[in-house]
């Protein structure tokens, strides 16, 4: 009991209803829990944003549609803490940490570090319409990158919160001299440290390095379908998974020679994506999709490894560290397999399971004589 407790909920998932779900995903099978009783939830509690509250993993920030933080105890299992946030206007796009100290992003524009004595704020829509997302740098947690509708891609230093240290530039008009819209819609900081790759509504993957100039130095369309999300690869300096709001997901090489043609692309989806999380160290992209099921898909060989139906609209979703590729992948694979009794039994006696790769021709033929 206590090694289940231990590996309990190494997934967690956010969903529209405000029900925030434990997954346990482990090789016998697979358990799900909603912390949340559903009798006493509305729409104006959909979680919109999560994020870790400490290293340890043992605090889960959730960011509600009525500007609303909670604070969830993954060792007790319960909520500790609900805040009212009452800045600006629209839900909480994005949540982060520095120094114990919660960072909220609101729709409206207004990002903020809530100290405890004092609060300090950046305006991070000076100019456009509404913001999409805020993204901390993971090796400097001060720093922060914005986007969203007709707002590019800024770079913001707590330290010095009146004024942005980075601005991005638009990319020059079209061939009909027509300025290029914009609309970012996730950003994510690649492997290399300082180089930040973003999504956009209409269509663009593009890459930016701070450090030499303002405008992308790689930019291009990919399927005729909004972006909606996009996660760097940790394991590369270069590497970035797209998704899309008709259910396509893609792994792009931006160091390549030819980083507008996707690497490989995950199939299965029957919905758009709406969060992507690659594992940070093991070949593994996590996902979940308005059809409302959880995907694990092999990073490199494109094989959907697992997938779960959730019930519920899902949002967003973490992923614990220390998930391990076997962990799951074998036990699901069979737990999800239906079949006789008979069957069942015909196959543990010899061993030999259907979806097995490494079985022999010669295996295969003795089990049809």
């Amino acid at each position: 009991m206590e090694e289940l407790a231990a590996t309990d909920f190494n997934v967690y998932v956010g969903t529209e209803t405000g029900i925030l779900k434990g997954i346990n995903l482990n090789q016998k099978a697979v358990i799900h829990k909603n912390f949340h009783k559903i009798q006493a939830l509305d729409r104006e509690q959909e979680i919109t944003s999560v994020a870790w509250g400490n290293e340890e993993e043992n605090e889960i920030l959730m960011g509600l549609r009525n500007q609303t933080v909670r604070v969830f105890d993954t060792e007790a299992k319960a909520f500790v803490s609900t805040r009212k946030i009452n800045v600006g206007e629209g839900p909480i796009v994005s949540l982060g940490r520095m120094d114990g100290i919660t960072i909220t992003a609101m729709k409206s524009g207004q990002v903020t570090l809530w100290q405890s004595d004092n609060a300090v704020e950046i305006n991070a829509l000076a100019k456009g319409e509404f913001l999409t997302r805020m993204r901390q740098d993971p090796t400097s947690p001060s720093v922060i990158a914005t986007g969203g509708k007709e707002s590019d891609l800024h770079l913001w230093d707590f330290n010095t919160p009146e004024e942005a240290i980075f601005t991005a530039k638009n990319v020059k008009p079209d061939m009909l001299e027509l300025r290029v819209p914009v609309w970012i819609t996730d950003i994510s900081f690649l492997g290399d440290h300082h180089s930040i790759a973003i999504s956009s509504r209409h269509k663009h993957i593009r890459l930016y390095d701070p450090k030499r100039q303002r405008r992308p130095t790689i930019s291009f369309e990919w399927e005729d379908s909004p972006l909606t999300r996009i996660s760097a690869v940790p394991s590369s300096n270069g590497q970035v998974v797209v998704g899309t709001a008709h259910g396509r997901l893609g792994l792009f090489d931006l160091r390549g020679r030819k980083p507008e043609e996707p690497v490989h692309v995950y199939k299965g989806f029957a919905g758009a994506v709406r969060d992507v999380v690659v594992h940070p160290k093991q070949p593994l992209v996590f996902s979940v999709s308005l059809d409302r099921f959880l995907r694990v898909h092999n990073l490199t060989s494109r094989k959907l490894v697992f997938k779960e139906y959730l019930k519920s609209r899902l949002n967003c979703l973490l992923i614990r560290e220390n998930l391990e590729e076997m962990d799951f992948i074998k036990g699901a694979n069979t737990a999800k397999r239906k079949m006789p009794t008979q069957e069942a039994k015909t196959e543990a006696k010899i061993k030999v399971p259907r979806a097995n790769p490494e079985v022999t021709d010669a295996e295969w033929e003795s089990l049809t004589v």
